[in-house]
């Protein structure tokens, strides 16, 4: 399972009381040597499952309600070497938000229970399929929801024979807004849930880990500082897991990384130069992607060489291997099929 790509290009100064904001652009999960690409485009949300085969998924379900899909996991394909699936967002109307799950088997589509919710939410956001990297199947959902604007808490709910169990609160609304929840399973079985909670001065990084004896412990990421750290991105790893984020310098975002074994977070250390922001693991091996918002080009940094890859549209690329040159080379949707460029050392111009 690897992660939902964002973007939105109004990347905005600290200096100006605002952090830069995120838009679903697009989603994107690897297993193994499979991807697939969720797209929105023109009020349609086509999901690729690779570059030949394109499904519809529903974007408004009754008219009047509008969907927005946030997560997307390959669970491995059948016997018959078919992909499944599974998305999950939030629908809008009249009546507020609420969870939309739906899964699939190649082209086939199907609606998923949603874990029982009251109908007083005003905001549900960053809803997180916990999967083991597709194996095994759906194990829970966890996601952020609000009753009072700025006043998110953190819930999730297992799955377990084929339903969600009741819905659990597990962090209640703090002193500002929580924001960008992300999730993933550990190798062992553990839950590692991450996100940016406001402490009162800026966002830290908090962590709540989940053992497979049902005990929880947690904290934060980094030593309390009082500049922000946003978007974090977890990817499960043989040992634990790493995470990667932006936080501000005093001048600029800069995407940083660390990696978490045996209950603590370690070797944290700047991952990109200034100006970098939206970090995303693609692949299954620690491949990082990021964008550098002044030369508008995506650099993807991992066990290889560093490459560029010039920005055609706003939304992130698939990225993986050439399996004639082994390079990275990066995937964009366009109208009527896909476009592949070959990825460049950093200051070398294509």
């Amino acid at each position: 399972m690897r992660r939902p790509l964002r973007l939105t290009l109004a990347l905005l100064a600290w200096g100006t009381g605002f952090q830069p904001a995120l838009a679903a652009d697009g989603l994107t999960a690897y297993r193994g040597q499979d991807w697939a690409y969720l797209q929105a485009a023109a009020g349609q949300r086509t999901l690729w499952l690779g570059p030949d085969q394109a499904v519809e998924l529903p974007a408004t379900a009754p008219p009047g309600t509008s969907i927005s899909y946030d997560d997307l996991v390959l669970l491995g394909r059948d016997l018959d070497g078919i992909d499944e699936w599974a998305v999950a967002g939030v629908a809008v109307d009249r009546n507020g938000p609420r969870l939309r799950l739906q899964g699939g088997r190649g082209a086939e589509i199907r609606a998923l229970s949603s874990p029982a919710r009251p109908a007083d939410a005003i905001e549900i956001t960053s809803p997180r399929w916990l999967a083991a990297n597709g194996a095994g199947g759906v194990q829970g959902l966890a996601w952020l929801e609000a009753t009072r604007p700025r006043g998110q808490e953190v819930w999730l709910a297992p799955y377990r024979d084929g339903a969600f169990q009741p819905a659990i609160r597990l962090i209640g609304a703090g002193p500002g807004s929580q924001t960008a929840l992300d999730a993933a399973v550990l190798a062992d079985g553990s839950w590692l849930l991450v996100w940016a909670a406001f402490d009162g001065r800026d966002d830290d990084l908090v962590w709540r880990l989940r053992l497979p004896d049902g005990s929880w412990s947690g904290g934060r990421v980094s030593a309390d500082n009082r500049v922000p750290d946003i978007t974090p991105r977890v990817l499960a790893t043989a040992d634990g897991a790493v995470l990667a984020w932006s936080r501000f310098d005093g001048s600029v975002y800069r995407v940083r990384t660390a990696r978490f074994a045996r209950g603590e977070w370690r070797n944290e250390n700047w991952a990109a130069g200034p100006d970098s922001l939206y970090p995303e693991w693609v692949g299954n091996q620690e491949t990082l992607l990021f964008f550098r918002g002044a030369t508008r080009t995506w650099t993807a940094s991992g066990p290889g060489p560093s490459l560029e890859f010039a920005v055609p549209t706003e939304a992130p690329p698939v990225v993986d291997v050439d399996p004639s040159s082994g390079l990275l080379r990066a995937h964009w949707p366009e109208a009527g099929g896909w476009r592949t460029a070959a990825g460049t050392p950093p200051g070398v111009r294509p």
